[in-house]
């Protein structure tokens, strides 16, 4: 499988993730002392607080996605590590984060990194994890509506082909949410899912199992990638 990201986007939100709660600690060390030194300037004070945490936060929200083992950007390809040549996964190339290009036409890959029990039943999310309040407070990312962000996602690579494909001319675009904590346990009731949920482990199988049929033809699948602004490299796999 060929894996084209973008680098730039992934290296400076890295940097800015691993770089800015530090940054954030030490604004609000600021205004601690300032508090002391200068307890007339409250007003000062407290906007360096809300400056500090919010430079925290950002930092937690980024690192989340671009720091550590769990980093979207490795956690995906690893996941899909095997799927031969005829596969190419776009990492933060589109507006969406992740789009595996398949044989038979385009896969949204939405992620989410949360550990604990995820479960969606009668068409309602629920996570639940340890010390889950105070890792939301400290900037990790609430659960929401993956379903919704895996329709938006598919959505904006559907009408970003439809902007730059030949008239007339279609590709399959599918969604599918993508849970790749290692530790996360998943119960999704797959009657009433709108999309697949998977975990990263189960992801390989699945797609070799749910292939999108028919293949491309040779003058779509050119003007796909065309569109996509890369080169077919037309191999086995």
């Amino acid at each position: 499988m060929r894996i084209v990201a973008n680098e730039s986007h992934i290296k400076t939100r890295r940097k800015i993730g691993e770089r800015a709660p530090l940054v954030g600690l030490v604004v609000l060390a600021v205004s601690t002392v300032l508090i002391f030194v200068r307890p007339d300037l409250i007003w000062l004070t407290m906007i360096i607080v809300w400056v500090g945490f919010l430079i925290s936060l950002t930092g937690s929200y980024l690192g989340d996605r671009y720091v550590g083992p769990n980093a979207h950007h490795q956690r995906v390809p690893e996941a899909l590590k095997g799927m031969g040549g005829r596969y190419t996964l776009l990492v933060y190339r589109l507006s969406t984060p992740f789009v595996l290009v398949e044989p038979g036409g385009l896969t949204t890959i939405t992620v989410k990194s949360q550990s604990g029990t995820v479960s969606y039943e009668d068409g309602r999310w629920r996570h639940k994890q340890k010390l889950g309040l105070l890792r939301r407070f400290a900037g990790q990312e609430a659960l929401g509506r993956p379903f919704k962000m895996a329709e938006a996602e598919r959505a904006h690579v559907s009408e970003y082909l439809e902007n730059h494909l030949p008239e007339g001319m279609e590709v399959q675009v599918r969604g599918l949410v993508l849970f790749i904590h290692p530790d996360v346990v998943l119960h999704v009731d797959e009657e009433t899912a709108p999309f697949p949920a998977l975990r990263a482990a189960e992801l390989k199988r699945w797609l070799r199992k749910n292939p999108l049929e028919p293949r491309l033809s040779t003058e779509i699948r050119s003007a796909l990638f065309e569109a996509l602004d890369l080169e077919d490299p037309r191999a086995d796999g």
